[in-house]
């Protein structure tokens, strides 16, 4: 019985992976823009746990971001309206 009451908050509880590409919008504290190459605008939540990284995957500081430069986002989330980025790639570094 317990095995079952696991498995169904686990269902739940899953997330979609997204792969975003444009280049960023806007940048807050713990929010990201990135016009991506469709023309939609997406507004991505970031955090501390939020790994920024050069093309390469080497890991870079968050100060990198900087708007206009051309990024990869990597988040999860239930849909495009309710996204965490999880690794945000500058492919021009």
């Amino acid at each position: 019985m317990a095995l079952v009451l696991i498995a169904a908050v686990v269902s739940v509880g899953a997330h979609e992976k997204f792969k975003i590409v444009g280049k960023i919008a806007a940048l807050k504290k713990d929010e990201i823009a990135i016009k991506a190459i469709d023309g939609a605008t997406y507004e991505i939540d970031m955090n501390e746990k939020t790994v920024v990284t050069d093309k390469n995957h080497r890991k870079l500081s968050h100060s990198e971001l900087k708007v206009g430069a051309s990024a990869v986002v990597m988040a999860l989330g239930h849909d495009q309206f309710d996204l965490e980025a999880f690794e945000i790639q500058l492919t021009e570094r």
